[in-house]
């Protein structure tokens, strides 16, 4: 059953990934409303007036398609924490650090979550403003990419201590048997 689940969820993200880079459903088909687009959740931080241009410059027709992105993005922050909760399991061995990095990964998946609710409100809503979620987003935003970079360092930390550690034991093992 886990290998199913890891196995929908490298495919999911995989899929994801080329919808929304390489698809109309995606930042190509959205800079066809607004020739400047470019993704709100995909820059550490931006302002309460970058969010209001974007929503401008898209015009309606380009929020709806907007909106639609959405639940393309929800889908890939499901495959995504599904791989990365893999990669934790996979790699990490010592339980206090894979409770760490389980919780940055579920953290950081929150995060992406309540940012795109939160701009998909706004987005709804628009002209009309909503000063307090328009002021949350980018710090939401901020938090997602602090969380997943931490969960980065984390797994090459992890990654490299193994290696080292598999280095090490091959290297005294050798010696051993040199000595012998």
């Amino acid at each position: 059953m886990k290998k199913i689940v890891r196995l929908i969820g490298v495919i999911g993200f995989v899929i994801c990934l080329i919808l929304m880079y390489t698809t109309d459903l995606g930042h190509i088909g959205l800079q066809k409303y607004d020739a400047d687009f470019s993704l709100l959740d995909m820059k550490f931080h931006y302002s309460v007036n970058n969010i209001e241009d974007t929503l401008e410059g898209l015009g309606s027709g380009g929020r709806s398609a907007y909106r639609n992105f959405w639940l393309l993005d929800y889908a890939f922050i499901a495959c995504f924490l599904i791989v990365m909760l893999s990669m934790v399991n996979r790699y990490v061995q010592n339980n206090r650090a894979k409770k760490v990095l389980i919780t940055l990964a579920v953290m950081r998946a929150c995060f992406d979550i309540a940012e795109n609710t939160f701009l998909w409100v706004l987005s709804r809503i628009y002209p009309a403003h909503h000063d307090v979620l328009a002021a949350l987003c980018p710090w939401i935003t901020t938090l997602k990419f602090i969380c997943l970079y931490l969960w980065v360092v984390g797994i090459a930390w992890t990654c490299i201590a193994l290696v080292i550690k598999r280095v090490l034991t091959a290297y005294h093992a050798k010696k051993r048997n040199s000595n012998s």
